[in-house]
Protein backbone atom coordinates (compact mmCIF):
# COMPACT_ATOMS: atom_id res chain seq x y z
CA UNK A 1 0.00 0.00 0.00
CA UNK A 2 1.52 3.23 -1.25
CA UNK A 3 1.54 5.40 2.24
CA UNK A 4 -0.41 9.42 1.23
CA UNK A 5 -0.76 12.22 3.26
CA UNK A 6 -3.99 12.42 4.70
CA UNK A 7 -5.07 8.37 5.08
CA UNK A 8 -5.51 7.36 8.60
CA UNK A 9 -3.17 5.09 10.50
CA UNK A 10 -4.23 3.46 13.86
CA UNK A 11 -1.47 2.12 16.53
CA UNK A 12 -1.40 0.77 19.23
CA UNK A 13 1.18 0.84 22.38
CA UNK A 14 1.46 4.24 20.62
CA UNK A 15 3.50 6.28 23.53
CA UNK A 16 6.72 4.08 23.24
CA UNK A 17 8.86 2.48 21.31
CA UNK A 18 8.33 0.86 18.66
CA UNK A 19 4.57 2.26 18.40
CA UNK A 20 5.56 5.83 19.02
CA UNK A 21 8.70 5.26 16.19
CA UNK A 22 6.47 5.07 13.37
CA UNK A 23 3.56 7.03 14.62
CA UNK A 24 7.08 9.74 13.85
CA UNK A 25 7.66 8.28 11.03
CA UNK A 26 3.73 8.28 9.38
CA UNK A 27 3.71 11.90 10.71
CA UNK A 28 6.25 12.68 8.27
CA UNK A 29 4.84 11.02 5.59
CA UNK A 30 1.62 13.54 6.47
CA UNK A 31 -0.81 10.54 7.65
CA UNK A 32 -3.54 11.20 10.25
CA UNK A 33 -2.51 8.96 13.59
CA UNK A 34 -4.77 7.77 16.14
CA UNK A 35 -2.85 6.68 19.27
CA UNK A 36 -4.17 4.12 21.54
CA UNK A 37 -1.97 3.09 24.68
CA UNK A 38 -2.75 2.09 28.27
CA UNK A 39 -0.87 4.08 30.03
CA UNK A 40 -2.71 8.02 29.65
CA UNK A 41 0.72 10.31 31.17
CA UNK A 42 2.69 8.36 28.41
CA UNK A 43 0.16 8.84 25.68
CA UNK A 44 -0.16 12.23 26.41
CA UNK A 45 3.32 13.36 26.25
CA UNK A 46 3.81 11.54 23.01
CA UNK A 47 0.96 13.30 21.36
CA UNK A 48 2.31 16.34 22.22
CA UNK A 49 5.74 15.48 20.93
CA UNK A 50 3.90 14.42 17.78
CA UNK A 51 1.99 17.74 17.58
CA UNK A 52 4.57 19.54 17.60
CA UNK A 53 7.05 17.87 15.03
CA UNK A 54 8.05 19.98 11.95
CA UNK A 55 7.01 18.02 9.11
CA UNK A 56 6.59 19.01 5.18
CA UNK A 57 2.51 18.96 5.66
CA UNK A 58 2.48 20.89 8.51
CA UNK A 59 1.65 19.77 12.23
CA UNK A 60 0.46 15.98 12.38
CA UNK A 61 -3.19 15.41 13.18
CA UNK A 62 -2.96 13.18 16.54
CA UNK A 63 -5.55 11.39 18.36
CA UNK A 64 -5.17 9.65 21.54
CA UNK A 65 -7.13 7.44 23.21
CA UNK A 66 -6.02 5.65 26.64
CA UNK A 67 -7.03 2.16 25.83
CA UNK A 68 -6.57 -1.87 27.27
CA UNK A 69 -5.98 -3.99 24.50
CA UNK A 70 -6.88 -6.83 26.18
CA UNK A 71 -10.67 -5.24 26.54
CA UNK A 72 -12.62 -6.33 23.24
CA UNK A 73 -15.14 -3.75 24.51
CA UNK A 74 -12.54 -0.95 25.30
CA UNK A 75 -11.33 -1.49 21.71
CA UNK A 76 -14.88 -1.43 20.14
CA UNK A 77 -15.64 1.97 22.05
CA UNK A 78 -11.91 3.07 20.70
CA UNK A 79 -12.53 2.14 16.90
CA UNK A 80 -15.90 3.83 16.92
CA UNK A 81 -14.44 6.96 18.33
CA UNK A 82 -11.77 6.62 16.09
CA UNK A 83 -14.31 6.39 13.32
CA UNK A 84 -16.39 9.21 13.78
CA UNK A 85 -13.44 12.11 14.49
CA UNK A 86 -11.46 10.44 11.03
CA UNK A 87 -14.28 8.76 9.02
CA UNK A 88 -11.62 5.80 7.77
CA UNK A 89 -9.14 3.80 8.75
CA UNK A 90 -6.03 3.02 5.91
CA UNK A 91 -3.51 1.51 8.43
CA UNK A 92 -4.10 -0.59 11.25
CA UNK A 93 -0.86 -1.25 13.38
CA UNK A 94 -1.27 -4.10 16.40
CA UNK A 95 2.15 -3.08 18.17
CA UNK A 96 0.79 -3.31 21.79
CA UNK A 97 2.35 -6.07 23.60
CA UNK A 98 4.18 -7.14 26.96
CA UNK A 99 7.69 -9.22 27.68
CA UNK A 100 6.09 -11.39 30.62
CA UNK A 101 7.73 -13.47 33.25
CA UNK A 102 11.32 -15.25 32.83
CA UNK A 103 12.18 -18.43 33.62
CA UNK A 104 11.85 -22.30 32.92
CA UNK A 105 7.86 -23.05 31.32
CA UNK A 106 7.30 -26.08 34.77
CA UNK A 107 7.98 -22.86 36.84
CA UNK A 108 5.52 -20.47 35.07
CA UNK A 109 1.76 -19.82 36.75
CA UNK A 110 -1.04 -19.23 35.34
CA UNK A 111 -1.02 -15.66 35.80
CA UNK A 112 1.95 -15.02 33.78
CA UNK A 113 0.23 -16.93 30.65
CA UNK A 114 -3.25 -15.35 30.83
CA UNK A 115 -1.49 -11.39 31.09
CA UNK A 116 1.03 -11.93 28.12
CA UNK A 117 -1.99 -13.69 25.99
CA UNK A 118 -4.15 -11.27 26.83
CA UNK A 119 -2.56 -8.36 25.76
CA UNK A 120 0.15 -10.32 23.22
CA UNK A 121 -2.66 -12.36 21.21
CA UNK A 122 -6.31 -11.07 21.99
CA UNK A 123 -5.14 -7.37 21.68
CA UNK A 124 -4.31 -7.80 17.84
CA UNK A 125 -7.51 -10.64 17.87
CA UNK A 126 -9.17 -7.21 19.17
CA UNK A 127 -7.33 -4.90 16.95
CA UNK A 128 -8.62 -6.67 13.73
CA UNK A 129 -12.37 -7.31 15.06
CA UNK A 130 -12.68 -3.96 15.98
CA UNK A 131 -10.82 -1.99 12.94
CA UNK A 132 -11.17 -4.66 9.61
CA UNK A 133 -14.98 -4.49 9.65
CA UNK A 134 -14.43 -0.92 8.63
CA UNK A 135 -12.08 -1.65 6.48
CA UNK A 136 -13.62 -3.36 4.80
CA UNK A 137 -16.42 -1.02 4.11
CA UNK A 138 -14.38 1.13 2.39
CA UNK A 139 -14.43 -0.38 -1.34
CA UNK A 140 -12.33 0.05 -3.62
CA UNK A 141 -9.96 1.77 -0.79
CA UNK A 142 -6.31 -0.34 -0.12
CA UNK A 143 -5.77 -0.65 3.42
CA UNK A 144 -2.97 -2.55 5.34
CA UNK A 145 -2.89 -4.54 8.90
CA UNK A 146 0.24 -5.16 10.84
CA UNK A 147 0.81 -7.20 12.96
CA UNK A 148 3.90 -6.64 15.59
CA UNK A 149 5.56 -10.15 16.15
CA UNK A 150 8.74 -10.91 17.22
CA UNK A 151 11.82 -13.22 16.13
CA UNK A 152 10.89 -15.25 18.73
CA UNK A 153 7.14 -16.18 16.47
CA UNK A 154 10.00 -18.05 13.94
CA UNK A 155 12.57 -19.13 16.42
CA UNK A 156 12.03 -21.12 20.08
CA UNK A 157 14.33 -18.91 22.57
CA UNK A 158 14.58 -20.56 26.05
CA UNK A 159 13.07 -19.30 29.20
CA UNK A 160 10.19 -17.20 27.84
CA UNK A 161 7.41 -19.62 26.82
CA UNK A 162 4.38 -17.50 27.41
CA UNK A 163 5.96 -14.78 25.40
CA UNK A 164 7.48 -17.05 22.46
CA UNK A 165 3.90 -19.25 22.34
CA UNK A 166 1.49 -15.21 22.29
CA UNK A 167 4.34 -14.39 18.82
CA UNK A 168 4.23 -17.58 17.30
CA UNK A 169 0.46 -17.16 17.30
CA UNK A 170 0.13 -13.99 16.36
CA UNK A 171 2.28 -15.38 13.02
CA UNK A 172 -0.19 -17.89 12.75
CA UNK A 173 -2.99 -15.21 13.26
CA UNK A 174 -1.12 -12.64 10.56
CA UNK A 175 -0.84 -16.33 7.82
CA UNK A 176 -4.31 -16.91 8.48
CA UNK A 177 -5.91 -13.23 8.21
CA UNK A 178 -4.40 -12.54 4.94
CA UNK A 179 -5.96 -15.45 3.27
CA UNK A 180 -8.79 -14.60 4.64
CA UNK A 181 -8.64 -11.27 3.22
CA UNK A 182 -7.52 -12.92 -0.52
CA UNK A 183 -10.51 -13.88 -0.56
CA UNK A 184 -12.99 -11.16 1.32
CA UNK A 185 -10.92 -8.04 0.32
CA UNK A 186 -8.34 -8.18 -1.42
CA UNK A 187 -7.92 -4.80 -1.47
CA UNK A 188 -6.43 -4.68 2.34
CA UNK A 189 -2.93 -6.43 2.40
CA UNK A 190 -0.69 -7.50 5.65
CA UNK A 191 2.62 -7.74 7.32
CA UNK A 192 3.94 -9.73 10.38
CA UNK A 193 6.71 -7.74 11.77
CA UNK A 194 9.71 -9.76 13.70
CA UNK A 195 11.82 -7.95 14.52
CA UNK A 196 15.48 -8.55 17.01
CA UNK A 197 16.55 -6.61 19.01
CA UNK A 198 14.78 -2.98 19.56
CA UNK A 199 15.42 0.04 21.85
CA UNK A 200 11.92 -0.44 23.41
CA UNK A 201 10.86 -0.38 27.17
CA UNK A 202 9.09 -4.46 26.71
CA UNK A 203 12.11 -4.97 29.68
CA UNK A 204 10.08 -3.07 31.62
CA UNK A 205 6.58 -4.13 30.81
CA UNK A 206 5.45 -5.84 34.29
CA UNK A 207 4.72 -1.87 35.08
CA UNK A 208 1.45 -2.56 33.38
CA UNK A 209 0.63 -5.66 34.74
CA UNK A 210 -2.85 -5.92 36.42
CA UNK A 211 -3.29 -5.99 39.87
CA UNK A 212 -5.14 -9.21 39.49
CA UNK A 213 -2.16 -11.09 37.62
CA UNK A 214 0.52 -10.06 39.57
CA UNK A 215 2.69 -12.97 41.24
CA UNK A 216 6.14 -13.19 42.70
CA UNK A 217 8.26 -15.38 40.61
CA UNK A 218 8.99 -19.16 40.99
CA UNK A 219 12.10 -19.17 39.50
CA UNK A 220 14.91 -19.62 42.09
CA UNK A 221 16.93 -15.72 42.45
CA UNK A 222 20.07 -16.81 41.20
CA UNK A 223 18.97 -18.40 38.20
CA UNK A 224 16.85 -15.64 37.30
CA UNK A 225 19.49 -13.11 38.01
CA UNK A 226 21.72 -15.63 34.53
CA UNK A 227 19.04 -15.40 32.55
CA UNK A 228 18.50 -11.44 32.99
CA UNK A 229 22.06 -11.52 32.21
CA UNK A 230 21.84 -13.12 28.81
CA UNK A 231 19.06 -11.41 27.75
CA UNK A 232 20.84 -7.95 28.50
CA UNK A 233 24.24 -9.37 26.96
CA UNK A 234 21.56 -10.55 23.86
CA UNK A 235 20.23 -6.75 23.87
CA UNK A 236 23.79 -4.69 24.36
CA UNK A 237 23.43 -2.97 20.85
CA UNK A 238 19.81 -3.24 20.29
CA UNK A 239 18.71 -1.57 16.82
CA UNK A 240 17.31 2.35 17.02
CA UNK A 241 13.42 1.93 16.85
CA UNK A 242 13.08 4.92 14.02
CA UNK A 243 15.48 2.44 11.91
CA UNK A 244 13.11 -0.53 12.17
CA UNK A 245 10.40 1.97 11.11
CA UNK A 246 12.14 3.19 8.39
CA UNK A 247 11.92 -0.79 7.56
CA UNK A 248 8.34 -1.32 8.40
CA UNK A 249 7.11 1.71 6.45
CA UNK A 250 9.19 0.18 3.39
CA UNK A 251 7.98 -3.34 3.63
CA UNK A 252 4.19 -1.84 3.93
CA UNK A 253 5.18 -0.11 0.35
CA UNK A 254 6.47 -3.08 -1.54
CA UNK A 255 3.46 -5.31 0.34
CA UNK A 256 5.67 -7.50 2.02
CA UNK A 257 4.21 -10.29 4.16
CA UNK A 258 7.07 -11.07 6.35
CA UNK A 259 9.16 -7.71 7.43
CA UNK A 260 12.21 -9.05 9.58
CA UNK A 261 14.67 -6.69 10.52
CA UNK A 262 18.28 -8.49 11.77
CA UNK A 263 20.02 -10.94 9.04
CA UNK A 264 21.30 -12.89 11.61
CA UNK A 265 18.46 -14.62 12.68
CA UNK A 266 18.05 -16.04 9.68
CA UNK A 267 20.20 -19.57 10.52
CA UNK A 268 17.68 -20.20 13.30
CA UNK A 269 14.86 -18.88 11.38
CA UNK A 270 16.28 -21.35 8.23
CA UNK A 271 16.97 -24.51 10.54
CA UNK A 272 13.84 -24.77 12.22
CA UNK A 273 12.14 -24.71 8.77
CA UNK A 274 14.14 -27.08 7.89
CA UNK A 275 13.40 -29.35 10.50
CA UNK A 276 10.04 -29.02 9.84
CA UNK A 277 10.74 -29.91 6.11
CA UNK A 278 12.94 -32.93 7.03
CA UNK A 279 9.97 -34.53 9.39
CA UNK A 280 7.66 -34.08 6.24
CA UNK A 281 9.66 -35.93 3.89
CA UNK A 282 10.61 -38.49 6.40
CA UNK A 283 6.58 -38.95 7.19
CA UNK A 284 6.00 -39.37 3.48
CA UNK A 285 8.93 -42.05 3.01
Amino acid sequence: MKLEPHQVAVITGGASGIGFALAAALAQRGLHLALLDVEQPALDAAAERLRALHTPFGPPRVEALCCDVSDAEAMQAAANEILSRCNRVDLLVNNAGVGGALGPQWLSQPQDWQWVMNVNVFGVANGIRAFVPAMLQQQGSAGHVVNIASIAGLTAPPFLSPYVAAKHAVVGMSESLAAELQYMGPQIRVSVVCPGGVQTRIMQSERNRPAELKVAPRTPPELLAKIKAAFEQLMRDPMPADELAGIVLAGIERDDFYILTHADHAPEAQARADRVVQAAKAAAA
